[in-house]
């Protein structure tokens, strides 16, 4: 009988799904950059007056009142906005509907590994332009390949720090193809480069509800672009991609920003009590524009992040990343999760046993 791996797509052998499992979730965790500061009120709101009775009915098949809440935030139309399963739905969406087996797909590296993901599962020819030293980005690098999609991660992940605005304007503007840019960690830092998105003929703003506002449990992400742009993308949607709780959630937490901008400016203050912390135990400790660090490590970062999990806290090893050999990731959090891992780190390092 013909194995199961035998009948698997061959021209998709190659291709392995990045994982980011952590299978004892009562570890203290700092490795997935979510918003560990509370609960968004948002989803107690609405579990009170949710119609839990109507679970029998599908959910709106754009998510009708989730797009037209959008649009009314960003002073756009529900026509330019189109909802996801997360933002990572956008991604896969955007990728199925530009990319043609052999087309060029573009981003810088390091970044965020799904957008290459998503690119060869779809058959694209994937091209990395890496990082200047100062983890700057080369607009001239990328627009050179003339890709058909292009990436950009705006502040980026891993490396924490925002793209020089000008640089990325220069690629919305003269990439010829598609280009999405990647807006999960704004919220941290102010950035806001929706403008020139919807300025350029072939952009996509993506974003997300997972990291500022708290409900990445939830699974609720969206794009915004011009309208011809969204019609292609709904094209290739998944009919009732969104649950009702998970929109009803994301409306209401736009109704509520007053929590999330509170939570930011706490994360901004423990993101400065933990870095000369860090500093002091031998890290060196990146500028950071997002809810995170990235940190060069004084002994070798694998067996770092492999002995910390053993005391139950989790960091990201970004060892596997270009120019980040012996770097990890940090989540910031509340005090009392930032001195746990303080004090595991001081026992690690001077017993010698990383």
């Amino acid at each position: 009988m013909t194995s199961i791996g035998e009948l698997k797509r061959k021209t998709l052998e190659a291709v392995t799904r990045p994982s980011y499992s952590i299978s004892n979730r009562d570890m203290i965790l700092l490795n997935d950059n979510a918003n560990l500061f509370g609960v968004n009120p948002a989803v107690l709101e609405v579990a009170e007056t949710f119609d839990f009775t109507r679970m029998w009915a599908y959910p709106s098949e754009n998510s009708d009142t989730l797009r037209a809440r959008l649009a009314s935030e960003y002073g756009i139309s529900p026509e330019e906005v189109i909802v996801g399963n997360g933002s990572d739905e956008i991604l896969d969406i955007a990728s199925k509907c530009f990319i043609n087996p052999g087309d060029i797909f573009c981003s810088p590296t390091p970044t965020f590994s799904m957008y290459k993901y998503y690119a060869r599962l779809h058959m694209g020819r994937i091209v990395e332009k890496t990082l200047g030293p100062d983890f700057s980005i080369d607009p001239d690098q990328i627009i050179a390949e003339s890709s058909k999609l292009t990436a950009i991660c705006q502040p980026n992940n891993p490396t924490a720090v925002l793209f020089d605005p000008a640089a990325v304007r220069r690629i919305l503007r003269e990439s010829p193809g598609i280009v999405m840019l990647d807006e999960a960690y704004a919220d941290f830092c102010g950035s806001n480069m929706l403008p020139d998105v919807m300025n350029a003929e072939r952009a996509i703003d993506v974003r997300t509800f997972s990291k500022a506002y708290g409900i990445a449990g939830l699974r609720a992400g969206f794009a915004i672009s011009r309208k011809e742009v969204v019609d292609e993308l709904r094209s290739f949607r998944t009919p009732f991609g969104l649950n009702a709780f998970s929109e009803a959630v994301a409306a209401r937490a736009l109704d509520n920003k007053a929590w999330m901008m509170e939570t930011v400016a706490k994360m901004k203050a423990e993101r400065e009590y933990l870095r000369p912390r860090l500093e002091s135990l031998g890290f060196k400790v990146y500028p950071s524009d997002c809810n995170f660090l990235l940190c060069k490590v004084p002994r070798y970062g694998p067996s770092l992040v492999a002995s910390l999990r053993s005391e139950g806290v989790a960091i990201r090893d970004c060892n596997s990343y270009p120019l980040l050999q012996d770097h990890v990731r940090i989540t910031i959090a509340p005090r009392p999760m930032l001195d746990t891992l303080l004090e595991k780190l001081g026992k690690l390092l001077s017993g010698g046993q990383t």
